[in-house]
């Protein structure tokens, strides 16, 4: 076994009583172990995964179509947005940086938010659109 992930809630100093962590420990008898403490982090929810691609990749499509007109399919845009908004550096053995795509998975709720803003700021700047934001009610004429 190489690692076990356990979530557990910190009362008064102590982890709630939680019989997998004894568990997880037995398993690991007799070995060295390396132990972590971090909070966990909400990964982005459904409702933002189902606004960004019901919502923001269709608008960008569209405005791309008019503006530019190219047309593009779900993945090229979501590709787009993710070299532009969410970039991460790898250095090679020569010390060479290069950058890569992340993807919207390991977004968690508040990352995943920000990445929509950008998106919908670099539709308002370079389209004039507005992409109406989660939950907005909006009125065609």
């Amino acid at each position: 076994m190489k690692s076990v992930t356990i979530t557990n809630k910190v009362k008064n100093g102590r982890l709630n009583e939680n019989q997998s962590v004894v568990k997880a420990l037995k398993n690991f008898e007799g070995k060295i172990i390396e132990i972590v403490i971090r909070l966990k982090k909400k990964n982005r929810s459904i409702s933002q995964n189902s606004y960004y691609w019901a919502v923001i990749i269709p608008v960008t499509i569209q405005a791309i179509a008019d503006e530019w007109g190219e047309h593009w399919d779900r993945e090229k845009a979501h590709d787009f947005y993710k070299m532009h908004f969410l970039q991460y550096e790898i250095v090679t053995n020569d010390n060479k940086i290069i950058k890569a795509p992340k993807s919207t998975t390991e977004n968690n709720t508040h990352d995943q938010e920000v990445f929509h803003k950008q998106c919908r700021d670099f539709i308002k700047e370079y389209f004039n659109v507005d992409i109406p934001l989660p939950n907005e009610n909006i009125k065609f004429e």
